[in-house]
């Protein structure tokens, strides 16, 4: 997004021939060799995770279409109980440990099991919510979709990776506000000639339009993504502004199970769904997450119209050893705090205004590499070239 013209680098002499005058405004030109330092030394990355993370919006249609077998089914009749299909999956991966079951959205859609197998690794169970047939299963290290989104979401190097996101996150936004700086048309210059590409003009000219066009078109989505991924991996400060923001608290204990011990009898999936579903009704459930340990337990997921987040934003908490109601977590009634922190992640994938931002942010992806590529041209044109050229002379 620079608002470096044709005229930034200029020649009084032999000696001065890689000094660039930018503009009369010393500030201007510290904010453009930030930009421009910023934008050089961090774009193969936010290339990397903007494409990967463009794709993943999508995730659920790309699961469909490379795995067709797993994720569809022949919709017909009724579906049958949960509880015997787990059982029967845990029966088939000795060792596996299930911690959350994904339940069918659609008439065609599988139910799927996700956890642990008995080595350790994460893995997918897929069976027929309609006949309890297992379909089979992948492990999570195979799947394309798992794999785009831990190199999206640290870079394929865990913990490290995240942090390493965060920081790049917190750059991105430096380069977008320098871009934005940078694009804001000087005095006395109209205001339709910053959003306009002059397709005519040699290509010098044209990369730089396009550089500064499409950079202020997808500045603001772009400065969005880039705040809400930072908050991920650095969600201590985020916590502490939506507190002072709002006057609320963020803080949500998770409710506990009244257990004695692990011997003591467990409902079925089944009855916990029974008691759930009093809590929201017509609101199918769409997501169980299963007890892991003694005190742990069963969280129903619920999502209600008009919500961000396409897994819902409501809870259900029902104790597993007896069946009973804990607590009912509505989205509309937790603190300001609380729903702001939880507007971080739809916000950050582009699920908050349904399939057309979701279409808009895989589209956004693109930008940062279009960015990258006339910015490097710039960038060359108007350090490198002239300082080779320098050296050459002398």
């Amino acid at each position: 997004m620079s608002r470096v013209s044709d005229s930034v680098v200029r020649r009084s002499g032999p000696h001065s021939a890689a000094q660039p005058v930018l503009g009369v405004r010393p500030v201007r030109r510290w904010v453009l060799w930030l930009h421009l330092g910023v934008g050089l030394g961090l774009g193969l990355l936010l290339v990397v995770v903007a494409l990967s993370g463009s794709l993943i919006v999508f995730r659920a249609e790309i699961e469909d279409a490379l795995h067709a077998s797993l994720t569809r089914v022949f919709p017909g009749g009724s579906r049958v109980a949960l509880q015997p299909i787990l059982d029967r999956a845990q029966a088939a991966h000795p060792g596996a440990m299930f911690h959350t079951i994904n339940l069918p959205t659609s008439a065609g859609q599988s139910v799927s099991f996700w956890g642990h197998d008995g080595e350790g690794r994460s893995f997918h169970a897929f069976a027929n919510p309609y006949t309890g047939e297992l379909l089979g299963a992948d492990l999570a290290g195979d799947n394309p979709t798992e794999w785009l989104y831990h190199l999206h979401a640290n870079l394929l190097a865990g913990a490290v990776g995240e942090q390493v996101n965060g920081a790049a996150a917190g750059l991105w936004v430096v380069l977008v506000i320098t871009g934005i700086a940078l694009w804001w048309p000087r005095r006395g210059r109209p205001w339709r000639d910053a959003f306009v590409v002059q397709w005519r003009a040699q290509w010098r000219r044209r990369n730089f339009d396009l550089h500064r066009v499409t950079g202020i078109v997808v500045a603001v989505p772009l400065l969005l993504v880039a705040i809400t991924g930072a908050y991920f991996p650095f969600n201590t400060p985020f916590r502490w502004l939506a507190e002072t923001l709002t006057g609320t608290r963020a803080a949500e204990a998770s409710p506990r199970s009244r257990s004695t011990g692990p011997e003591e009898r467990r409902v079925s999936i089944d009855e916990v769904l029974d008691v759930a579903v009093t809590s929201f009704p017509g609101a199918p459930p769409n997501w169980i997450h299963l007890p892991e340990n003694s005190t742990d337990v069963f969280s129903v997921r619920f999502r209600l119209p008009g919500e961000w987040r396409l897994e819902g934003m409501n809870h259900v908490h029902v104790d597993p050893s007896t069946g009973a109601l804990l607590r009912v977590d509505r989205h509309a009634e937790r603190s300001a705090a609380q729903r702001m922190l939880r507007a971080m992640f739809p916000l950050h994938v582009g699920t908050f205004g349904g399939l057309t931002t979701r279409v808009i942010w895989l589209l956004l992806g693109l930008a940062p590499l279009m960015l990258l590529v006339t910015g490097s041209l710039m960038g060359w044109r108007h350090v490198v070239s002239p300082r080779r050229r320098q050296a050459i002379h002398h």
